[in-house]
């Protein structure tokens, strides 16, 4: 529609219905030989030539058009403005990039001029596109998805710039003394020193199982960079125990294993012998208070 719009603006001529069935007689004449086809086609360049110059010069420029609202940014309270993305024309604050708030532009753009903008809901817009947000759930969490997926593939944390403050803790820090924080990082909450940077220590989340490697040190539920968890010995790098599947401290009655992996499929959890050569699997067992609500 817009790409219309622009064409009739500055071709009007061209695109003019008069014009186009004098095209048409032209045709039949040049098929029938009472005229040259190179006159006919001189006659349409040098027109669409001189429509072409114009519109260089003059054509409005959608991509770096900022067309100015009466509007007013809820978060930093600059002027909002119409711009053109990559999906479309949406709502965004000339404080960007400081200022990231974006929303869906409601109406068509050619009738921007006697729409009012100022109605607006509480939803999330996406700030590359301005379409909304939409609450999804992955691997990791609850997060907001631009509508416009798969064309717009932006995605946004629960809360976004709004980050939760560290909650300070009682709990002190066993390298510098320092109290511990309870601290959201992007794989969800962690408690670590409230001396970072300068103290990096961060308390690992351990399961309550002795490592079965060293049988010093104990396993601690991690993250990988791809964001998969992973289970490890605390005492890294001096202990290289590793598993990706959850460690339980039950020996395996057929091998021997010092411990069993828990396992999940629709069936229920089980556990499995993580020996390669021994086949041997449990079902594991029922919680005590499994059922009571």
């Amino acid at each position: 529609m817009v790409v219309t719009d622009l064409l009739l603006e500055s071709f009007d001529d061209i695109f003019d219905v008069t014009y186009t069935a004098r095209m048409e007689a032209n045709l039949d004449e040049i098929e029938e030989g009472k005229i040259d086809w190179r006159v006919a086609m001189q006659e349409f360049y040098e027109r669409f030539d001189k429509d072409l110059k114009h519109a260089e010069e003059h054509m409005t420029n959608i991509k770096r058009m900022e067309k100015p609202t009466d509007l007013l940014c809820e978060k930093c309270g600059k002027p909002l403005v119409i711009k053109w993305g990559k999906h479309g024309s949406f709502i965004a604050c000339t404080g960007y990039p400081e200022c990231t708030y974006t929303r869906e532009l409601t109406v068509d753009l050619p009738d921007v001029d006697g729409a009012d903008l100022s109605e607006q809901g509480d939803e999330e817009y996406c700030e590359n596109c301005g379409r909304p947000m939409v609450l999804k759930k992955g691997r990791f969490g609850t997060f907001f998805a631009c509508t416009g997926y798969p064309d717009c593939k932006t995605t946004k944390p629960i809360g976004g710039a709004q980050k939760k403050p560290d909650q300070k803790l009682d709990e002190l820090c066993p390298e510098c003394g320092n109290n511990m924080v309870l601290k959201t990082g992007r794989f969800g909450e962690f408690t670590a020193c409230s001396n970072y940077p300068t103290c990096k220590y961060v308390k690992q989340k351990t399961i309550g199982v002795k490592c079965p490697e060293c049988n010093e040190g104990e396993i601690a539920e991690r993250r990988s960079k791809r964001g998969k968890t992973f289970y490890g010995c605390v005492r890294w790098p001096k202990c290289n125990f590793v598993a990706w599947g959850k460690p339980i401290a039950e020996k395996c009655p057929e091998c021997g294993s010092p411990y069993m992996i828990e396992k999940w499929l629709k069936a229920g959890t089980f556990w499995q012998c993580p020996n390669a050569e021994c086949k041997h699997k449990q079902p594991a067992p029922v919680p005590v208070d499994a059922g009571v609500k």
